[in-house]
């Protein structure tokens, strides 16, 4: 008897080893063995679902198709398991390259046990309605003339599980300012992105309100939101002061982009992060007083005019204006603190400017790097400057006040040591070389 029993043991345990071998791990998608596939038509793609909406009001789909049943598939690409998405599921109408994708609105939690991510689903639309809800298009029960949460009893016999689990593949997008209303609700994939600010948790520790952090890009700086919930089981958590690869559920509230994470691991920040060496955007200006910023050279060489901290509009920067001085000649020199770089590579200079009451032919500004300088006014002369080239406002534009001109990306990888960067304006208040001249958003960074 018990040897019949061990021959049976070892048969079992061969047979799995088997059917065990015959599974590839690699496959784009596997059955769920525990789920029956049912037996549904496909009437619509998601998109054609999507393109039903007038754009405003309620679509009820009992009065779509002449009032016939109308059935889409996509796949589960979103998850409440943290507790940071609540109450909806996004879903997307392809595993990989997605095309279309929107919202369900439901009114149970946990759903990500029965729809976990990457499930194929079957969404039957009679009884459902259809909305723009904040700027995000979401199906749900159709109540009158609005559109409510399917209820707890309810959801399963509208959205039908399949059998196929697939491997979501996040849809990449090369830049925040290439998201668009067509990714909402699709898992998508942001990379070299970072917080906006150092040092803060995904969510606020002493309440459960929920939160926007401001992740940037260290492409553009372009910026985008990411909404936290204050009961994420995350919230507690540091993010992580790197930067790398986001991937989210894409949402919108009116004319803001969302992220959504499914949880920490969405949120792969392994790399250094790309803050500037150096940055200035002078809003600490006090209006119409004399340049005195901690670090900062503020120096006449010739003349009595200096550089001025000024004001417009809640925005700060630096001007140089010779005049009403009744100099002959003016010098003014405006100099950055020591830039140390040696710890890096790839350093860029960029700065913006803009100017008022050109002369003709005055070319007022240089811009010059030292790794000579002492730092100190008296040795401003004494050091070596080498002028840099760049854009300017009155040569790029030169009849166009108050705009500001980008000064382009300038090389600093060739310097070592620490770098001070001068601008130096040149002019006169009695030769009608007076322009005014704005300096603002100065920044040494790595490319």
């Amino acid at each position: 008897m018990k040897t019949k029993n061990i021959f049976k043991i070892a048969a079992v345990a061969s047979f799995l080893m088997v059917a065990t071998s015959c599974v590839d791990n690699n496959d784009y998608s596997l059955p769920d063995v525990t789920v029956q596939e049912p037996s549904i038509t496909v009437t619509n793609t998601l998109q054609s679902i999507k393109d039903t909406y007038p754009g405003s009001g309620v679509v009820d789909f009992s009065t779509v198709n002449n009032g016939g049943e109308m059935v889409f598939e996509g796949y589960v690409v979103s998850s409440d398991e943290s507790g940071n998405i609540y109450k909806t599921i996004s879903i997307q109408d392809k595993a990989e390259n997605p095309t279309a994708a929107i919202q369900i609105a439901i009114d149970d939690v946990d759903t990500y046990t029965f729809y976990e991510v990457g499930r194929k689903v079957y969404v039957k639309l009679l009884g459902l309605g259809m909305h723009n809800n904040n700027g995000v298009l979401e199906i749900g029960k159709i109540n009158g003339a609005s559109v409510d949460r399917i209820s707890s009893t309810d959801y399963k016999n509208f959205i039908i599980r399949s059998a196929e689990v697939a491997t979501i593949v996040p849809k990449k997008v090369a830049s925040i300012t290439q998201v668009n209303d067509s990714h909402i609700n699709m898992l998508i994939e942001l990379e070299g992105m970072q917080s906006q600010e150092k040092n803060q948790t995904y969510a606020n520790l002493n309440n459960t309100f929920s939160v926007n952090r401001i992740f940037k890009s260290c492409a553009d700086n372009a910026t985008i939101i990411m909404r936290n919930s204050g009961f994420a089981d995350f919230k507690a958590q540091s993010i992580p002061n790197k930067r790398g690869t986001i991937t989210a559920v894409l949402s919108k509230y009116r004319s803001d982009y969302q992220l959504f994470i499914r949880d920490t691991n969405d949120v792969n920040f392994t790399e250094d992060r790309c803050d500037p060496l150096f940055e200035e955007d002078f809003q600490s200006a006090v209006d119409n007083t004399t340049l005195d910023i901690d670090g900062w050279i503020n120096y006449a060489e010739a003349g009595s005019a200096v550089w001025t901290e000024q004001v417009f509009k809640g925005n700060g920067y630096a001007e140089f204006n010779p005049y009403k001085s009744g100099d002959a000649s003016n010098i003014g020199w405006l100099i950055t603190p020591g830039i140390n770089l040696d710890t890096q590579d790839g350093e860029v200079l960029t700065f913006q400017t803009e100017h008022a009451y050109p002369d003709a032919g005055h070319n007022p500004l240089e811009v010059l790097i030292s790794t000579d300088f002492d730092g100190t006014e008296a040795g401003v002369t004494k050091a070596t400057w080498t002028p840099l080239t760049f854009k300017v406002s009155y040569i790029e534009d030169y009849s166009t006040w108050f705009t500001f001109t980008d000064s382009g990306e300038i090389d600093l990888s060739g310097y070592n040591g620490t770098a001070y960067i001068a601008f130096k304006y040149t002019g006169s208040d009695t030769a009608n070389q007076n322009m005014t001249l704005h300096v603002e958003n100065v920044k040494v960074a790595v490319k």
